[in-house]
């Protein structure tokens, strides 16, 4: 029930968070995007495009404050607008990368944790078969096989000699055009 219950608030924060590419203070959205190659655990910082850096997961957590870039990163035949889910049916081109964890220097998984965003193939320096780094990727599906919500974004550990996509993230959002004022030099006010 608990869980059933952060997942339909989380939805609606979402939902009432999406505001066109603007957020609250004006800013546009952050792009980000998955990108279309490949690389190993030591070449995930260098993987972005000038503009973007390798996302914390804490960076893209809610896409619904994101545009996703096609232009730049992969896409599926049904991706409309927005970052491709995780399928098994991708193959090669499955929409997993790997992403950045927000935490210190670390690549042995931890025993027992799944789902575990921890390693990071010692800060992405190593593609050693022993090193482990974290991948992410956007649920393909809505509910688990006993209908519990299932969390947006999955992943977990995956050996740093393997190579994945990288999650990009813009480097910064510019602030959105000031509103011109109405002709004759005045603001419009309101008064009641």
């Amino acid at each position: 029930m608990r869980r059933t219950l952060v997942f339909a608030l989380l939805t609606a924060l979402a939902g009432c968070a999406f505001r066109g590419g603007a957020t609250e203070d004006g800013a546009r959205s952050l792009r980000f995007y998955l990108t279309k190659t490949t690389v190993q655990g030591n070449k995930v910082l260098d993987a972005c495009t000038r503009g973007y850096h390798t996302a914390s997961r804490f960076e893209i957590v809610n896409v619904s404050l994101l545009r996703y870039d096609g232009s730049v990163g992969v896409t599926s035949d049904d991706s409309g607008m927005g970052p491709p889910g995780h399928a098994a049916a991708y193959g090669a081109e499955d929409a997993l990368g790997w992403v950045r964890t927000g935490g210190s220097s670390r690549f042995t998984e931890t025993a027992g944790a799944r789902g575990s965003a921890s390693t990071n193939c010692a800060a992405w320096t190593t593609n050693s078969p022993d090193a482990y780094g974290t991948v992410a990727y956007l649920s393909d599906r809505f509910t688990s096989d006993g209908g519990a919500p299932i969390p947006l974004w999955d992943g977990g550990a995956e050996r740093c000699n393997l190579s994945h996509h990288v999650w990009c993230v813009e480097d910064h959002a510019a602030a959105a055009p000031e509103e011109e004022p109405p002709r004759g030099g005045r603001r419009w006010r309101h008064h009641e």
